[in-house]
């Protein structure tokens, strides 16, 4: 009967032990923000076919929540989702730790100014819902964050920008109880501004303003990163989204960020 008991309590260690190493590398990033991170980029055949060890949940899944391979486009909640950041983010994040799983959370919504992303927004709740259930089986490793063009329209969506994201860090880590959660901002395009539909100097202005925000979030919020927006190019006449390479270039520079911040 010992033997029998000592056998039963070794196997139910190996599995603890077992399920402690699958969740904690298995890493979860949750991807926030507008179109330049739902992705806008040119979408070719081979993009549809799944990306080994990178897993999602549908944009517009209900619960209960499934993973399911991840693919372009990662977020289907409009008919302008297309090649983003997200999946060339995944792909050099694995070159660098290939003994890994991904798990994405994409929430972004193409168009949403920022009071449609914060606290008590229903993308919001949305993403606290599809974190918390992540968190059971893996560790969220950070929030990718792509936003503000929404909020360079007026004057006092601009002048209010930083406080609101600096609110919006805070309330996500209060709520998936993470105080360090790394947050990472992408830089609005360079280009953004110099487009005829944008380039009115007080537009340019507020521009500015948000983008400033946003390059100055990591001195004065612990724990976040800023991503650069040189060197990438248009895809549109309006100057405002990315084209395919950029967005892999993003992809790239959100990983030496979150990298610094994780593993430094």
């Amino acid at each position: 009967m010992k033997i029998l008991n000592l056998f039963a309590l070794s196997l139910c260690l190996c599995i603890l032990i077992s399920c402690s190493k699958e969740k904690e590398e298995t890493h979860v990033f949750i991807l926030m923000g507008q179109s330049n991170m739902a992705g806008y980029g040119e979408l070719l055949p081979k993009d549809t076919i799944p990306v080994d060890r990178v897993f999602m949940i549908s944009t517009m899944a209900k619960e209960p929540y499934k993973w399911q391979p991840a693919a372009h486009p990662l977020h289907n909640r409009l008919s302008s989702d297309r090649f983003g950041l997200g999946l060339p983010f995944a792909k050099a994040y694995l070159k660098k730790y290939p003994d890994v799983t991904i798990k994405l959370i994409p929430v972004a919504w193409g168009g949403a100014a920022i009071d449609d992303l914060n606290k008590g927004s229903e993308t919001y709740n949305d993403a606290i819902k599809k974190a918390l259930f992540a968190q059971s089986e893996g560790q969220i490793k950070g929030v990718l964050w792509h936003q503000g063009e929404s909020d360079t329209v007026d004057e006092e969506l601009a002048d209010s920008y930083e406080t609101k994201l600096h609110q919006l860090i805070a309330d996500l880590r209060t709520d998936l109880n993470n105080p360090k959660l790394p947050f990472i901002v992408g830089n609005l395009a360079e280009f953004y501004g110099t487009g005829k539909d944008h380039n009115a100097a007080e537009r340019v202005k507020k521009i500015d303003q948000v983008k400033k925000a946003l390059r100055d979030l990591p001195s004065k919020v612990k724990n976040t990163g800023f991503a650069e927006s040189s060197d990438c190019k248009s895809i549109d006449q309006h100057m405002v989204h990315f084209d395919r390479e950029s967005y892999i270039l993003l992809g790239k520079r959100y990983v030496q960020e979150i990298e610094s911040l994780l593993y430094k």
